[in-house]
């Protein structure tokens, strides 16, 4: 009697070092990785995602470990720095995953398609080649917004936004054309179309450098419209020639055969050629009442506007003469 109950004792000392054994074999080396637990699962399934994706060694040990200590998984998205013991996995998944991590990222005004894939990429939100791929794909659009068009430039509001990393890119592009339906909503203005609207507030968007000149701006455009006038637009130029930056506009830009070349082709160009804010959607729904045709731009960014040609020429040569005697004094 003695003898068959020190070998049942043996034999349970032996099958606990066995458990104990198993629960302690070394995790898998190795950097972060991720498993998703869907909910309704057994342990011997869990046990063979988490083999899988190389976060405990083998099912086996994850069974007896969830076995012994009766706790009960959650599901969801799991984040692993490294791999774990399995009695470690038991515990990570009983508490439930973490919050998942939200990224903020801010597209400025006046930004184009480019940039933005660019910003969303750096971001960690969204790869640059597949934003683009989306931003201007026919189908895609035409069911976002009802129209042919071969671009959404103009149509992703610039904002600060919350995505979680490597987000799906078309569900990227929603969130911000939503983002843009809601702030242009109600706004217009009864000689243009949507189209020409959002087009005409993104030149604003690139011309107007202090902000209380967009309504000013706006009416000037909207004027020269009006009377069959060229736009002349440096903005659509930069964009046509690709001199998005401050390189300065030269006399053989302003000759290119591009459809956005404004300084050639009459009216609008084809389209936005940035993402236009909310005050310069603003400006071109409510510009200012004036007759002026003419701008011209000082140092400082600000403008001279007037309504005669002739006034135009005098106030061009006197920001010349200006630009002239300030780059003398700074010799």
């Amino acid at each position: 009697m003695l003898l068959r109950l020190l070998a049942t004792s043996l034999l349970i000392l032996m099958v606990l070092a066995g458990c104990v054994g198993y629960l302690m074999i070394a995790p898998p080396s190795g950097g972060p990785r991720t498993v998703t637990i869907p909910p309704d699962v057994g342990p011997d399934e869990i046990a063979v995602l988490l083999a899988d994706a190389r976060i405990i060694a083998t099912p086996a040990a994850y069974s007896i470990a969830a076995n012994l200590m009766k706790r009960s998984p959650k599901p969801g998205r799991y984040v692993f720095s490294a791999g774990v013991y399995p009695w470690v996995a038991v515990r990570i998944l009983s508490k439930g995953p973490p919050p998942e991590l939200e990224l903020t990222v801010t597209v400025p005004e006046g930004k184009r398609l480019e940039e933005i894939a660019t910003i969303l990429d750096a971001a960690g939100i969204t790869n640059e080649r597949e934003f683009l791929r989306g931003a201007r794909d026919r189908a895609f659009i035409r069911e976002l917004i009802g129209s042919d068009q071969d671009s959404l430039e103009g149509y992703l509001f610039p904002d600060t936004y919350k995505f979680k990393p490597n987000s799906d890119v078309l569900s990227v592009i929603r969130r911000m054309h939503q983002r843009f339906t809601e702030q242009s909503s109600g706004l217009a203005n009864p000689r243009l179309s949507m189209h020409e609207f959002v087009t005409l507030a993104s030149i604003v968007e690139r011309e107007a450098r202090v902000p209380q000149e967009r309504p000013r701006i706006a009416a000037v455009y909207l004027n020269r419209l009006r009377i069959g006038m060229k736009l002349d637009a440096d903005p659509t130029v930069r964009y046509a020639v690709n001199k998005w930056d401050t390189t300065p506009v030269l006399y053989v830009d302003l000759e290119s055969r591009s459809p956005y070349n404004t300084y050639r082709v009459p009216g609008l160009p084809p389209g936005p050629i940035c993402s236009p804010g909310r005050a310069s959607l603003d400006a071109v729904a409510h510009p200012l009442e004036s007759r002026e045709l003419f701008f011209v731009a000082q140092g400082d960014g600000s403008h001279i506007f007037s309504e005669s040609f002739r006034d135009h020429l005098a106030h061009v040569a006197a920001v010349r003469r200006t630009a002239a005697r300030e780059a003398h004094e700074r010799r």
